[in-house]
């Protein structure tokens, strides 16, 4: 049978490595940021003090680089290690092109792990500008380039610290506000619907600021207006995942899985997959067999790979073994879980096998899900009128 791939598929990232146990994972839009923030310190350093020399500008350009996202990690980290503390599961930290992202089992948390989770964010990054700002008095000459560029990072992770206390989501303030006010109504909704808001103002008087900034002829203001609209989709894309984990989250695989499964036989040619099943059927991605054995997933992805000569010649087996290995739960995996894994599973694979006994005894794909989100503002009233009968 195929290896469970469950939790370990994370689109267009690279994994760095592990600390305390946590992975850390860089998206590739943090190349562009990275590069940004180097020219950004080399230049002002350049600016400031021409006599060090490029040589040296440069050095401590990318020593300023390295502290600046080595104080996003641990802010990061301090949101892993806290919830670890809780008793939360914590899956990896993902950096992105404007920050980092600590992925948690949000279903197992209550106020009071949100509220301390959140916190510890802000109050790292005030003791990392602490500690930046008593390493450059410690430095030496405050007109020299090494106690000013420590000074200019501890005022930015003061500054972050700040910010991130801005109440909506997805800031560390928004989770804060949200906890609050699911402490005092008890309803997590509510307060996720009213976080959100409050993100979405956040994100729309950035943006205002930056295009008066621009208006007025700084370029600085495309920062706040990349930033706030970042911010905007962020919270509206973390309020849609809440409400998605509100309705799934009593649900199990077998609750919204589509059985029994149409697979292929492994040694069934593309060409007759093609016709027999891709043609006939409205899927676009099949699980493979090899008698009782898992081989992968026949997408219509993977089929445009194959090049018409090699169609007739090339088996599904082949096609499927080279993908990603499959994402394989159970019936009582819960469902807040298997989409999570699905959201970070790549392009052509958004499928997960539910699988007993090494079987294939049903599949769950996004239109399963999204078919489930739609009606179920439909079920409670439904449930309760059976009730009353």
């Amino acid at each position: 049978m195929a290896k469970n791939a469950f939790m370990q598929s994370r689109p267009n990232t690279v994994r760095l490595g592990r600390i305390a146990g946590v992975g850390i994972f860089v998206h590739y839009s943090w190349v562009v940021i990275a590069g940004l923030i180097l020219l950004s310190f080399w230049g002002q350093l350049d600016l400031n003090h021409p006599e060090a020399g490029q040589s040296t500008t440069l050095a401590l350009a990318v020593l300023g680089a390295v502290i600046f996202f080595g104080s996003v990690l641990i802010h990061e980290l301090a949101h892993a290690m806290m919830a670890r503390r809780r008793g939360i599961d914590v899956k990896g930290i993902t950096l992105y092109l404007f920050g980092g992202a600590t992925e948690a089992d949000a279903s197992s948390r209550s106020a009071g792990d949100e509220f301390v989770i959140a916190i510890v964010g802000p109050l790292t990054s005030l003791a990392t500008a602490v500690v930046l700002l008593l390493g450059a008095l410690v430095a030496g000459d405050r007109d020299a380039p090494l106690p000013n560029l420590l000074a200019y990072l501890a005022a930015i992770n003061l500054l972050l610290a700040v910010f991130n206390m801005a109440p909506g989501l997805p800031l560390d303030g928004g989770r804060v506000f949200r906890a609050a006010v699911w402490s005092i109504t008890g309803d997590f909704d509510k307060a996720t619907r009213w976080a959100t808001s409050g993100g979405v103002a956040v994100g729309y008087l950035l943006v205002t600021f930056g295009l008066l900034s621009l208006w007025q002829g700084s370029i600085g203001g495309l920062w706040l207006v990349a930033i706030g609209w970042m911010i905007i989709q962020s919270a509206r894309q973390n309020e849609y995942h809440e409400r998605l984990r509100s309705e799934f989250r009593d649900l199990v695989a077998a609750d919204i899985m589509s059985s029994p499964v149409i697979t292929i036989p492994a040694e069934t040619p593309v060409a007759d997959a093609v016709r027999e099943y891709f043609v006939r059927r409205t899927e676009t991605s099949f699980p493979v067999v090899d008698e009782n054995r898992i081989c992968g997933l026949l997408s219509v992805a993977a089929v445009r790979t194959i090049t018409a000569d090699r169609m007739g010649k090339t088996t599904a087996g082949e096609i499927a073994r080279r993908g990603d290995p499959p994402l394989i739960v159970n019936r009582r995996t819960p469902m807040i879980d298997v989409i999570a894994a699905m959201g970070r599973r790549p392009e052509g694979t958004l499928r997960a096998l539910v699988v007993e006994d090494d079987v294939i005894v049903g599949i769950i794909s996004p239109s399963d899900i999204l078919r489930r989100h739609a009606i179920a503002d439909l079920i409670k009233p439904a449930l309760a009128h059976s009730m009353r009968r």
